[in-house]
């Protein structure tokens, strides 16, 4: 029997667990939530209170019930680890209880699992009900059903009910007795501790509004914070939010896929974004044909996750099928920009690396005859590793001063600019250049911080010879975090720095197995995304080796 959470165990303990702690909500009127045990308070950004929740009341631990004067109330339902919340803003309430039952019951987690039948006590017209993991039945007197409605599993214990006339239900089970509560209303949602996803604000441009667009974009905080179903839950139903808002086959319901498959790239959800996306490109596709400039757009996304996944043939058939809506040769640059620099990745990923190159040499011409340095460098260190996975260490070292020389370009016309030059610092370790490493990787004054240059300064100094400069920035690193552990997690190579800048720190044999073990269960992560990750997985290879060696 699994172990109960201390906080759900008593009233008391539940309030100490949850008071005082902020939470961000997928409910636009209330953003940032902290609770009290006679009250929430509404926050804004900066911690103020905007307004408060009074009529509150506990049916039991884990659960909290706001009433308002209108007759509707809102449930917040918490997760068994009291990391997370559903929250259910409805106008009708009713009891019900599984009929045999002698402990408090689960819903089914699975379409395979038994479903679980419910007899309701108050509710007006309903007796009975079955269910399952991704629907409910409501039964008639005999147990045959006259009503099935989808169902959204949220939690062990919550389900989101979609019923007929843009209206919203949800099943919640007591874990004090084998019941709990059926209700029907306006609108369904999530929440999570802040120290879990940070704060959260839309950042994507968007076609949605208000409630529908947070609602489709807190896909990302859950995301963020380690809680993939829950995530997957609320994206479900703001599928649903942007079909009952703008209607079944309008572009904000492609826009709605589109975006969230688009967060779960950026949340690190590489396998997860492909289904989202494609849903979208289905949708632009179907009932939007003319509108060739998105379904281009939406294609490229497409194709650019699906490489993230690991999926390259994939990428390159979705390319293929999309071609014919590139604008020609001398017209508009940025469509054509991010096509072939994802023909390119999918290309390289199948290791064809002669074709990789070939795209973004025609890339870099591209971005160079538009006067877009910036880009340009990009495709300079897309080449590089075309060059270096053949073994042309002439061609790539090159490149490399190619690559330098228009950054050093950009940086004497914008002095006052900060750049972000990190991967050229770590393309120039893994050729060896440490001195030039270091121009490219200055340090920050952070305070709970580390930037990838920074990251790319520590490994220059340390094959550069200096072995106690870099030793002491790793240091460094370590003081501006209570726990290294802290660093959030946004690249593939995020998990490795930590155990790096450990092992750098303190290059015991602890350590330094420590970060080979990790860097072990890394390379598969690495290799779904080989391009992206080429050059600082050589940085590691040397670094590691270096390490072991004592050298």
């Amino acid at each position: 029997m699994a172990q109960v959470h201390p906080g759900l165990q008593s009233h008391e303990a539940f309030i100490r667990e949850i008071a005082n702690k902020k939470w961000e909500c997928s409910y636009t009127s209330y953003p940032e939530l902290r609770f009290h045990e006679n009250k929430i308070e509404i926050l804004a950004g900066d911690e103020r209170v905007t307004s408060e929740l009074t009529k509150v009341s506990h049916p039991e631990p884990g659960i909290i019930r706001v009433d308002y004067e209108s007759g509707d109330m809102t449930l917040f339902t918490f997760s068994d680890d009291l990391q997370t919340f559903v929250v259910a803003y409805m106008e009708e309430i009713s009891e019900f209880t599984v009929p045999g039952a002698a402990a408090p019951q689960k819903l089914p987690s699975t379409t395979a699992d038994k479903p679980v039948e419910i007899e309701f006590k108050d509710h007006p017209y309903w007796k009975k009900s079955r269910l399952h993991a991704d629907k409910m039945e409501v039964l008639d007197e005999s147990g045959v059903p006259f009503a099935t409605n989808q169902s959204i599993g949220y939690l062990p214990h919550v389900q989101g009910i979609i019923l007929p006339e843009k209206t919203v239900g949800a099943v919640i089970m007591s874990r004090k007795s084998p019941g709990g509560w059926y209700l029907r209303g306006h609108n369904v949602g999530t929440g999570v501790r802040t120290e879990k996803s940070g704060y959260f604000r839309p950042f994507l441009a968007s076609k949605l509004e208000n409630f529908p667009l947070r609602s489709a974009h807190f896909n990302h905080p859950l995301l963020l914070a380690g809680f993939d179903q829950l995530a997957s839950a609320q994206e479900r139903y703001s599928i649903q939010l942007a079909i009952d808002n703008y209607g079944e086959t309008s572009a904000q319901v492609a826009s709605c896929y589109h975006e969230m498959g688009k967060l779960r790239g950026y949340a690190r959800s590489y396998m997860g974004a492909p289904g989202l996306l494609k849903q979208g490109f289905d949708h632009l596709q179907k009932n939007y044909a003319d509108d060739k400039t998105r379904i281009l757009e939406y294609g490229t996304d497409l194709a650019e996750a699906q490489c993230d996944a690991g999926e390259f043939s994939a990428a390159k058939a979705t390319l293929s099928g999309i071609y014919t809506l590139l604008s020609p040769a001398g017209g508009e640059v940025r469509s054509r920009f991010f096509f072939f620099k994802a023909l390119g990745t999918a290309e390289f990923g199948l290791r064809a690396y002669p074709q990789a190159a070939q795209h973004f040499q025609s890339n870099l011409k591209l971005t160079t005859d538009a006067g877009l340095k910036f880009d340009a460098i990009q495709c300079l260190l897309d080449i590089i590793p075309c060059h270096l996975a053949q073994n042309q260490l002439g061609p790539a070292s090159a490149t490399l001063k190619q690559c330098m020389a228009v950054q050093d370009q950009m940086t004497t016309e914008s002095k006052n600019r900060n750049f972000d030059t990190w991967k050229l610092a770590f393309a120039c370790v893994a050729m060896g250049e440490t001195e030039s490493a270091i121009k490219y990787a200055p340090t920050r004054p952070r305070r709970n911080s580390v930037t990838y240059e920074e990251y790319g300064r520590l490994v220059s100094l340390f094959h550069g010879g200096d072995r106690p400069g870099a030793q002491k920035l790793a240091k460094e690193f370590m003081g501006r975090f209570q726990n290294i552990a802290e660093i959030n997690i946004r690249d593939d190579i995020d998990p490795i720095t930590v155990k790096l800048t450990q092992a750098i720190a303190d290059p015991s044999p602890a350590n330094v197995t420590a970060l080979e073990q990790l860097w072990a269960t890394q390379v598969e992560s690495l290799r779904n995304r080989p391009l992206k990750n080429y050059l600082f997985a050589r940085v590691m290879v040397v670094t590691l080796n270096k390490l072991k060696s004592g050298r």
